[in-house]
């Protein structure tokens, strides 16, 4: 199976405000970087943790950009854009989510569930997808 990396699985990791969840998180990207698991991101997902660490969590440019470098760096960690712009408004038309986790589902391979996202946001449960937090895969 293939996974599709959320932008919170990221923010948990930088922010370590829940051990329990650091620690899961920090685990899965530990097996990503074995290559026990292929995983993949995107450009929008690091675009949303910057906004993220910028908007809500106050971070300072140079620790987003050492962060984002984090991610990017990461061994075994491939990085995905293929959305399907079309598939994404379909979704977020029929479903009361965010527009970019209807974009993330919008992905080939999400989408025909050959890809399941790990991320802890139920909303992604409301589509017809797979998900999977952290400890469901360590």
């Amino acid at each position: 199976m293939l996974y599709f990396l959320d932008t919170n699985i990221f923010l948990r990791i930088l922010k370590k405000d829940n051990l329990r969840i650091f620690s899961d998180c920090s685990s899965l990207i530990e097996s990503i970087k074995e290559n026990k698991i292929e995983a993949y991101t995107g450009t929008i997902v690091l675009t949303e943790v910057a906004y993220t660490l910028k908007t809500f969590y106050k971070f300072e440019k140079f620790k987003i950009i050492e962060g984002l470098q984090g991610i990017i760096n990461i061994s075994g960690l491939k990085i995905t854009d293929n959305y399907n712009q079309n598939v994404s408004l379909d979704i977020y038309g029929k479903y009361s989510i965010k527009y970019i986790d209807a974009l993330i589902a919008s992905n080939e391979y999400i989408y025909t569930k050959k890809m399941t996202v790990v991320s802890y946001d139920r909303d992604f449960d409301k589509l017809p997808i797979f998900r999977k937090e952290p400890s469901q895969l360590i």
